[in-house]
């Protein structure tokens, strides 16, 4: 199966769903540098589209990864970290779709505020996707503004109880969805453990625990072990070299009014 993907060297994400943890995991891993991309040729075009885009970002795009869906056949997403200190991030990101998904020519929506601008931290571009084929991009948002801004677009999603959960203090969180000219679509909350924002932790670290344990009424912590163990199998099998980690567990809600969760496993190199 992973003769589908880019060899794997130093880190890789792999994300499982909760409600069928013995279903295959999507995969991302960051972009090497041009030298470094031995064995990369089936990708070299979207490659060459990417570096072209961190080119004329200037600095704003940085520390591109590529998203391979589950089986892999599909070509890969990919995100870019945002800095906008260094220029306009909206300009920085529709030059990069222009590279990306060259045969979008609508404009590109950007999310807009009456207040202080939102923190977006990350964009990304699925070609492969329904939503980003009709001019949809990805965006998360980090922040303390944030809550306030997604409860004025999805007021029915950002109740009391949602925010009971996001304010405890075992956690920190960050937004991520599509945006389009429709808004908000494909909502999800990454919950990383308290500090650790967009950045991973050990397994057995005290303030993993703590977040499993805050999460128990939103999960069996049964499926939790099984997608565990599912990372353990497939780590022995493909990088016995690697350490495991734990990055985060994403919550999103569904058109019937219940929640769906993934969780984000870190294999990366020891040492």
């Amino acid at each position: 199966m992973l003769r589908l993907t880019p060899p794997i060297t130093q880190v890789c994400l792999r994300e499982y769903r909760l409600d069928a943890p013995r279903a295959g995991a999507d995969l991302s891993l960051p972009l090497p540098k041009p030298g470094c991309r031995q064995h990369w040729q089936p990708w070299s075009d979207v490659c060459a589209a990417i570096d072209a885009a961190l080119r004329q970002g200037k600095g704003v795009l940085r520390e591109p990864w590529l998203e391979f869906d589950h089986p892999y056949t599909a070509p890969p997403g990919v995100f870019f970290r945002l800095d906008q200190r260094r220029g306009a991030a909206a300009i920085a990101v529709l030059k990069a779709r222009q590279h990306l998904m060259p045969t979008l020519t609508d404009p590109l929506p950007w999310p807009e505020t009456s207040g202080s601008p939102l923190a977006i931290s990350h964009c990304g571009f699925f070609p492969s996707r329904r939503r980003h084929q009709q001019g949809c991009i990805r965006l998360n948002l980090t922040g303390s503004n944030q809550w306030s801004w997604l409860r004025l677009q999805v007021p029915t999603v950002c109740t009391a109880e949602l925010q009971a959960l996001l304010e405890h203090p075992h956690l920190c969180w960050s937004a991520t969805f599509d945006w389009g000219a429709e808004g908000i679509e494909q909502l999800g909350f990454e919950l990383f453990p308290a500090g650790r924002l967009q950045r991973g932790s050990q397994l057995k670290e005290a303030p993993v625990g703590a977040l499993l344990h805050v999460l128990e009424p939103w999960c069996q912590r049964t499926a939790i072990d099984q997608c565990l163990q599912q990372h353990h199998n497939w780590h022995q099998e493909q990088v016995p070299h690697h350490r495991q980690s734990f990055s985060h567990i994403k919550l999103s809600p569904c058109n019937d009014g219940a929640w769906a969760m993934k969780l984000y496993l870190i294999s990366h190199a020891a040492g």
